[in-house]
């Protein structure tokens, strides 16, 4: 998630491979090694299926769509290696009267069998109906239909069938997962014989079970979701007995899934997490495929083939997974990319670079998996570490850490010597304050393509048109009776978010020296101190927040905006009428201390989604650059946040300024950029001289400090001098 002003940054950690051996070996340059095992090849597939797809029978897969206008359920049977689909209906649902209505759902049995089931309602009239019959048809895997059978309407009720809570084992007994009101379980599993005669019922453990299904060899188990007591999420087992409705706990304990499957290639089941797809046979849980290295995220529906290949689905589109050889893998030629919390939109940039199959392919480590509930900073600590041991990837995203200890060590190259060597590339089309926001010690070692700029924005009226106030001077703007300065949290909350944006400003880069003792922080330290506790936050403090929120400018019941310049040209429009109306505005700029010989420009601070540093010693930096220089590239920057390409800025202002509508904030405005502000955006770019500076050890460090004031451990003068100690020691141990 992106970090905001007041917003606590909330990392969502990626998944990656692990350090055993990767495809083509370097023989120098970058040493930290990435693993292509379980690296699978895609190809589109049900390219223009209009159906949503369920399982697969032998290598066609089964989709279905409901049609307009009560026209019941039509399915295609959709065949993977000719790539076409054959649609048909139900047998039973082909002479329907037209008052009657229809449902139907198709149900996967473990013998290579499925079955559609179908409710069939009857009009009673006036747009009622009774449900008439429920049956269900059985076919093979030829399409042939084998049987017709009725289902007696006690096993579902009056409810829907819900195939993700209907499974059959191999001897024919059936389980239904639903809600039972006659006890306090939110769901229960009812047993039945193959004539559909109810066996009992299965308690799960507490409240409910999580998931249920069926494994290749008919064994039906349901999922429990359990936490440990660091707050981890894990899946429990249990096996199902429909003779004696019973629900047994097995020795299968498996990390929370999205969603289990039968098995194919002899595993009895697979089940997907965010990491990819794993296999389990019998007490063995090996991973089958890695989503990074198959350039896949956000899967949603998994399908296994009998073949023992996949079909998934993520944002564009369907996907077939057939495997790699091991002699394609190892005549591939490798880039590792290392970070933290990997930005998810540099990495859907290297999945679709991989996509291209050039020969080279961009391998992901992200430390982020070593995070835990305890140590939720233990991927930078190991970061860190392989790097002072060596262990550097080619391409490394630092953010969050201290950059410039790492930097000071010589590991990063100078980006400026790959422009300037480069004979297409001219330094004059981008902004190049953006580059030497991040530079350090007059070389850029590391590179950001996509941005915001920090600011903050209030009506003129209160203070002046003085562009980039310092902390201090926003702190001592008078407030109007009934003002507040910021929107305010509680004092808890705030303390965490605050001691990470403050860090901006109050932190030299270049030189390693801080100011937490300066009189600008002791004046926020005591404004944070003034305001209420969680306890008593809402019966303390304006209340006025959340009943109209953009009012609380035009109303003056609130100072100033904390914005993100960024979004698009059109954010500032929408901001400025949004929240302010037609009145005069300032932006004034992100409160930094007031420092002398320090150039803060407008105060405006360029926030990087992410940054980009190459390893210096890596023998790949041409191919590197020439990734770099594609993100960097006009038509790829007209789609960033904020570019940092001249032209790509100008083709996203002109497209503002003919919007002639544009909705933000969920309402509708009229009017496009108009060229005055269009200059202002303009103007204000070019006046940032100062990046984001955040480091998640300096963070704990005051965070540690300022709950030692909130508790009355110590005064506001007392924290900000031991923040101004304990942070100026961790400063020069890592310089």
């Amino acid at each position: 998630m992106k970090r905001k002003l007041t917003a606590i940054a909330i990392a969502a950690a990626m998944m990656l491979g692990g350090f055993t051996g990767c495809g083509f070996q370097k023989e120098d340059g970058a040493t930290l090694e990435l693993s292509m095992e379980n690296s699978w090849h895609i190809d589109k597939t049900l390219k223009s299926v209009t159906h949503d797809p369920h399982f697969a029978v032998g290598t066609h897969i089964l989709c279905s769509r409901v049609l307009p206008n009560g026209g019941g359920t039509e399915y295609c049977w959709y065949d993977l290696e000719t790539q076409l689909g054959t649609r048909f209906k139900p047998q039973c649902t082909k002479e329907i009267e037209p008052l009657e209505r229809v449902n139907s759902d198709p149900i996967e049995f473990s013998d290579g069998t499925f079955g559609i089931v179908c409710m069939i309602y009857q009009g009673k009239g006036g747009g009622e109906f009774d449900i008439h019959r429920r049956c269900m048809e059985v076919y093979d895997a030829d399409l042939n239909l084998l049987e017709t059978r009725e289902l007696p309407h006690q096993m579902f009720g009056d409810d829907y069938f819900r195939p993700k809570d209907t499974f059959a084992d191999k001897d024919g007994n059936w389980y239904v997962m639903r809600a039972d009101e006659s006890t306090n379980y939110e769901q229960m599993i009812h047993s039945y014989n193959s004539d559909f005669q109810l066996y009992g019922r299965a308690e799960p453990p507490s409240d409910m079970f999580n998931y249920m299904f069926a494994t290749a060899d008919g064994t039906v188990y349901a999922s429990y979701l359990q936490y440990d007591n660091a707050g981890g999420a894990y899946e429990k087992l249990y096996k199902l007995d429909a003779v004696n409705h019973s629900a047994e706990p097995t020795s299968l304990t498996l990390e929370s899934a999205y969603g289990y499957m039968m098995g194919t290639n002899g595993y009895d089941f697979y089940y997907q997490t965010q990491y990819g797809i794993f296999g389990v046979k019998g007490e063995e849980t090996t991973q089958v495929v890695n989503w990074i290295n198959s350039d896949l995220m956000n899967v949603y529906t998994c399908i296994p083939v009998d073949d023992g290949t996949f079909v998934v689905n993520d944002n564009s589109g369907y996907w077939h997974l057939t495997p790699r050889t091991q002699e394609e893998i190892d005549s591939i030629q490798t880039i590792t990319l290392a970070a933290v919390d990997l930005d998810t939109s540099l990495l859907g940039t290297v999945m679709n670079y991989n996509r291209e199959e050039t020969g080279y392919r961009i391998l992901v480590k992200d430390y982020g998996e070593y995070d835990t509930p305890d140590e939720p900073h233990k991927g930078y600590e190991v970061m860190k570490e392989d790097m002072m041991n060596g262990i550097i990837a080619d391409m490394i995203c630092a953010d969050g850490q201290n950059f410039e200890s790492l930097a000071g060590k010589g590991l990063f190259a100078d980006w400026y010597e790959l422009m300037d060597a480069d004979p297409e590339f001219n330094r004059e089309d981008y902004f190049q304050n953006f580059f030497e926001a991040y530079e350090y010690k007059d070389k850029l070692l590391r590179l950001g393509v996509s941005h915001e700029i920090m600011t903050g924005i209030a009506k003129t009226e209160y203070v002046g048109t003085a562009q980039g106030l310092s902390l201090g001077e926003q702190l001592d703007i008078p407030l109007q009776e009934g003002m507040d300065r910021w929107i305010y949290s509680p004092a808890e909350t705030l303390a965490d978010a605050w001691m990470r944006n403050f860090q901006t400003g109050t932190i030299n880069r270049e030189t390693a020296e801080c100011y937490f003792d300066s009189p600008d922080f002791v004046k926020l330290l005591e404004e944070l101190n003034r305001i209420p506790r969680e306890d008593d936050f809402y019966l303390t403090m304006n209340d006025n927040y959340g009943e109209n929120y953009k009012t609380n400018w035009t109303e003056d019941r609130v100072l100033f905006n904390e914005i993100p310049l960024g979004d698009n040209p059109i954010g500032i429009r929408s901001i400025r009428r949004y929240y302010f109306g037609d009145a005069d505005i300032t932006l004034t700029g992100f409160p930094m201390v007031q420092v002398e010989n320090m150039d803060r420009g407008n105060g405006g601070v360029l926030d990087a989604w992410f940054t980009v540093s190459i390893n210096a010693q890596s023998v790949e930096k041409e191919k590197i650059w020439d990734f770099m220089k594609y993100l960097l590239s006009e038509e790829y920057q007209k789609k960033v946040s904020l570019p940092v390409h001249r032209g790509a800025l100008e083709f996203q202002i002109e497209q503002a300024e003919h919007n002639v509508n544009f909705t933000a904030f969920g309402q509708m405005f009229v009017g496009a950029l108009e060229p005055w502000e269009s200059d202002i955006l303009r103007d204000y770019i070019e006046g940032v001289r100062t990046c984001s500076y955040y480091d998640y050890r300096v963070h704990d460090i005051l965070l540690e400090e300022a709950e030692k004031m909130l508790a009355g451990d110590q005064t506001p003068q007392e924290c900000a001098a031991m923040m101004q100690s304990r942070v100026s020691l961790y400063l020069s141990e890592q310089s």
